[in-house]
């Protein structure tokens, strides 16, 4: 496993002799309910990154823990960035890794947010237009399988993240709270939606166990193996 935050700058320069191709994971600092911490987001994609490194001939780089969070505004550890600050600091991180030697990045985000997405994407698609750069982006979130998820319209803090966090860090699950579906406008916008919040939780985390948890991580994993043999392989114009 090729951890850069534990690497030597001499050890990342031998890596690249194996390989130029990158992990970004990114995440978000956001309530997850009364059950699970605020980095739940930051350390799915962390941890299925290092397993995808355990598989393959990949660095995994230090995640961004911060994101653009709409609907958990308002809550206390919800720290919510811009879409233009994600957008920049994205596109700067992309060019410093083509610049550091790397000529393959596939950003691996957590938080599955519609601004938070964009945002990634223009930072993705600026990158390549002014560098030498190939990068793929996906969301975490989509790579598992909802036919496998018992609870229809699951999301956020419910069976799915409550399942995997059982797997990555049980000592951080605090009880498995009943499900909670917000009221959400369709059309509306709306400055603040705190008070449909309710506890925070948009899913049913009551369903959440262990062994569900170690299948959504295997499922992410074979979904960024399957995304890195398309950026690493996929024929050039």
């Amino acid at each position: 496993m090729m951890l850069m935050e534990e690497m030597t700058w001499t050890q990342i320069e031998a890596g690249l002799e194996e390989t130029r191709t990158v992990i970004l994971p990114v995440g978000a600092t956001e309530e997850h309910g009364p059950h699970l911490p605020t980095f739940t987001d930051t350390i799915q994609a962390l941890e299925v990154a290092k397993e995808v490194s355990r598989r393959r001939p990949v660095f995994v780089a230090p995640p961004v823990h911060y994101g653009v969070c709409r609907s958990t505004r308002g809550f206390p550890g919800t720290i919510s960035i811009s879409p233009g600050a994600l957008r920049a600091l994205t596109f700067d991180l992309l060019l410093a890794f083509s610049d550091s030697g790397f000529e393959r990045v596939l950003i691996l985000t957590g938080h599955a947010g519609g601004q938070h997405l964009a945002a990634l994407k223009e930072a993705a698609e600026g990158a390549v237009a002014a560098k030498d750069l190939r990068v793929s982006l996906v969301s975490d979130f989509d790579l598992i399988d909802a036919s496998q998820v018992e609870t229809p319209g699951d999301g956020h803090a419910g069976e799915i993240e409550t399942s995997r966090m059982l797997v990555i860090r049980e000592d951080l699950v605090g009880g498995l709270p009943d499900k909670h579906f917000p009221p959400r406008p369709k059309y509306l916008i709306m400055k603040d939606v705190r008070h449909l919040m309710g506890n925070g939780v948009m899913g049913d985390p009551s369903k959440a166990t262990k062994e569900k948890g170690e299948r959504f991580m295997e499922m992410s994993v074979l979904g960024v193996l399957d995304a890195l043999e398309e950026l690493e392989n996929y024929p050039s114009p």
